[in-house]
Order: C-alpha cells, then sequence, then structure tokens
C-alpha cells in the first residue's frame, strides 16, 4: 500500500481537504484509466500468487501433523430428557367414569376405619340394667379385670355348686402371680335380668336365669378402669362377644383393652398339668400393662 496525490479530477474533495489517498502498492493515480485497470488486475494477480504460495508454504504442516495425531471428533453429549411417565388412564369416554370411581374409594377406607373405631362407645351407667348397676358399686377398680361364665352365679348365690373350689383356685392364682393389693377385679360377664326392664328385642344369652350383656360387660370395664381383661372359656367369651374363633391361650385387642382368652375354671381344675404354662403366660403379658 502507498499513499499518491489526489487526481485534479478529484478536485471537489479537494476543495473539502482531501489530500492523500491510500492505493495499492505501485499504483499510479496519474496514469491513464486503461493502465490503472491492467495495474490493478496485475496487482492483484501477484497478490493472489503470493497468497497460494504462503497456502503451499502450511500446507506439508498441517497435513504431517494431521497424520501424526489424528483426533477422532468427540460426540457431543446427549442432552435429551427423558420422557416422563405418566399414569395410565383408561382412553375415551371411560376416564372421567373411572376418575369418579377412584376418588370415592380412596376415601372409603379411612371412613371405613373411623366408622368401626367409632361405633361403639361406653354406656353411662344410669342407662344399665339395675342388677349391673348395683354390681358396679360392689366392685372396686383394679388394672386387670377377670371373668367367667360362673362368675355370676358365684357373686349372687352362695349356694352355686363348685363355687368353693373356683374361689380357692382363684386365690392359689392370684397368690402365684405375686402383685400387690387392688391389682385384680372381678367382674361377671352375666348377671340375672332386670325384672322392671321391657323384654329386649334380642334375647340376650342366658343359662340358669343369668343373661349376658355385652356391652354393659365392656362399659363396666372401663368404669373400673381396667387396662386388661383376662377371659376364662369359650362361654364367657360368647358372652362378651369376642370374636369367635379364638382359642386359649390366646391375646387379643377389643374394644380398646388387651384381652387374654384362657381355659375355663371349672377345666382348670381337671387338668392341673396347663397351670404352670398358663401361670407363666400370664406373669409376661400382664408385666407390661403393670408397669
Amino acid at each position: 500500500m502507498a499513499f499518491a496525490l489526489v487526481n485534479p479530477v478529484s478536485a471537489l474533495w479537494q476543495r473539502r481537504g482531501l489530500t492523500t489517498l491510500l492505493m495499492p502498492e505501485g499504483y499510479d493515480a496519474f496514469a491513464a484509466p486503461q493502465q490503472e485497470a491492467s495495474r490493478a488486475a496485475s496487482a492483484n494477480a501477484h497478490g493472489q500468487a503470493r497468497t497460494g504460495q504462503h497456502a503451499r508454504e502450511r500446507q506439508p504442516w498441517q497435513q504431517s501433523g494431521q497424520q501424526q495425531s489424528p483426533r477422532p471428533a468427540s460426540p457431543a453429549p446427549s442432552r435429551e430428557v427423558p420422557p416422563q411417565r405418566r399414569p395410565h388412564m383408561p382412553a375415551g369416554p371411560d376416564t372421567a367414569n373411572a376418575a369418579s370411581r377412584t376418588a370415592p374409594q380412596a376415601e372409603a377406607a379411612p371412613a371405613a376405619e373411623q366408622s368401626k373405631a367409632a361405633a361403639w362407645l361406653p354406656l353411662p351407667p344410669h342407662v344399665w340394667p339395675g342388677p349391673w348397676q348395683a354390681r358396679l358399686k360392689q366392685t372396686r377398680p383394679g388394672p386387670v379385670l377377670w371373668t367367667y361364665w360362673n362368675l355370676g352365679p358365684d357373686l349372687c348365690d352362695p349356694q352355686t355348686p363348685g363355687r368353693m373350689e373356683r374361689r380357692q383356685f382363684l386365690q392359689r392364682l392370684l397368690n402365684d402371680l405375686g402383685h400387690p393389693a387392688g391389682t385384680h377385679t372381678f367382674w361377671p360377664s352375666c348377671l340375672p335380668p332386670d325384672p322392671e326392664a321391657l323384654p329386649p328385642t334380642v334375647p340376650p344369652i342366658s343359662d340358669n336365669g343369668f343373661a349376658a350383656n355385652a356391652d354393659v360387660f365392656w362399659s363396666g370395664a372401663a368404669q373400673l378402669r381396667a387396662r386388661g381383661v383376662v377371659v376364662m372359656g369359650s362361654a364367657a367369651a360368647n358372652a362378651v362377644a369376642l370374636p369367635g374363633g379364638l382359642r386359649p391361650p390366646q391375646q387379643i385387642r377389643h374394644r380398646g383393652k388387651l384381652v387374654w382368652v384362657l381355659w375355663d375354671v371349672d377345666n382348670l381344675l381337671q387338668f392341673d398339668q396347663r397351670y404352670a404354662s398358663m401361670l407363666a403366660l400370664l406373669r409376661e403379658a400382664l408385666r407390661h400393662i403393670l408397669r
């Protein structure tokens, strides 16, 4: 490149203050137009030749470099986001029906559990039959409540057959357990019916003039502040409305109480070999509620 004087033809630019122009090397500002074009073409050809020479000089180095250290192109990391899985819903008009059926079913389970838990509540003593109210006044509270079918007759009639044998057996059992006084209490599973009460719609379980009342029994257990209930014999288990199919010895939870189902007292009197295993079971079971 070189600086050249302004051609007189460009007097207009010269008046504006322009004095020199930057032109390609070898350009003659005062040459004729044809000479000017040929010189410009030769200058361009010369520049291209020099560029080609430089490219040829660089080419062997670039090729040798590529042959010496070939590097495979590494693939670009994939940034695809995995599609999210959507729960399958039935297509078509059944979709709304399926959704409407699913919601009530999901709400029905906890509602059923709540209704089952709140299905039974203790009855206040003033609505009990008269014999049960009188027996409650004569019974002391205790954390462990015992019952068997003949307990009602044993409490109401001193002449009941087998009363003394059952009484002595239970005294022996409580002495072997060795718990302090006030731990155990006895609450009957049946009592004589109230003579002033109207006949019930459903006849209760009765034997020898004694009738069972499961709701009053468990209401009495709540009044006596019992935490565990020992039910001896299948007749007593039926009288207090325990679930069917229970076989002694067995532990369940019923109406908010821990319940132990054992053999009947009369059965234990006949088969004394069960006494040791029953005593060991009671010692372990009652230890947890008497802490």
